[in-house]
């Protein structure tokens, strides 16, 4: 029989143990984490987290992934709160780079979560299917996902693995309201071999005729750039890296500094 924490978050949580680093794949950028220890979140800018981190992260504790490199080991330079418990034989800890979504407008806070807490992971790709548990109301009151099947077969059109992300794909994600009646329709278009500009004008065309606000990216095997910026055939992009934004002639085969 599921119990009521698996019920209320679909699904049965990762095995979290000594040896929990070294199962699977690590997330990636806009990944949704499912937190089985949250007060073992670092804030970037040290210190507790704050009471709205708090509070949030009690009742419902998903994080998203953000685009920054993972910390292995013990980031030093990071206070030390509440961490779960873990074998000291088990591997060097994975540190996430991720943020908390506050309950008002820009309300956010980057922190580095232990890959041993988290309990389930959710890829934007995985979001759409879930469009339908969403309750009536929201659907009809935000554009963003209220449109989602329709950009979801313009995008199918182009054969191209995609997900939601940003408001629209936290809430499909973790059934918090958080998308409002002006939130844009962010998505990721993964791209890990060279797309035309032909192709990404006329992806760029259809989306732009939808009535929501549309901003796509194109992610690549070393970063994402945005779909305008590459479909209006300008000579240099800004690739955006864990490790920062970089200018590049070719998303594909970046050559080129970082800002």
């Amino acid at each position: 029989m599921r119990n009521s924490t698996e019920e209320l978050h679909d699904g049965p949580r990762r095995r979290v143990g000594p040896l929990a680093a070294l199962a699977g794949r690590l997330p990636g950028t806009h990944d949704l984490l499912l937190m089985q220890c949250p007060s073992s979140l670092r804030p970037l800018t040290g210190g507790e987290l704050p009471p709205w981190a708090r509070t949030v992260l009690r009742a419902h504790p998903w994080v998203t992934v953000g685009r920054a490199p993972t910390v292995v080991g013990d980031p030093a330079d990071l206070p030390r709160p509440l961490r779960c418990p873990r074998d000291e034989e088990a591997a060097p800890e994975h540190w996430i780079p991720v943020t908390v979504r506050g309950p008002r407008p820009g309300q956010r806070l980057d922190a580095l979560a232990p890959w041993s807490a988290v309990a389930r992971t959710l890829r934007p790709e995985q979001l759409p299917e879930r469009w339908g548990r969403l309750a009536p109301d929201r659907i009809a009151g935000i554009p963003a996902l209220a449109l989602l099947p329709e950009a979801a077969r313009l995008v199918a059109d182009h054969r191209l693995s995609w997900g939601p992300i940003g408001a629209a794909g936290h809430e499909l994600g973790t059934g918090l309201p958080v998308a409002g009646p002006l939130s844009p329709l962010r998505l990721v278009l993964r791209t890990p071999h060279p797309v035309s500009r032909r192709d990404a004008l006329q992806l760029r065309r259809a989306l732009s005729r939808l009535p929501v606000p549309v901003q796509a990216e194109l992610e690549t095997r070393y970063g994402a750039v945005q779909l305008a910026e590459y479909a209006a055939g300008v000579h240099t992009f800004t690739l955006l890296t864990p490790y920062g934004p970089r200018e590049v002639h070719d998303p594909w085969f970046p050559r080129g500094p970082y800002a």
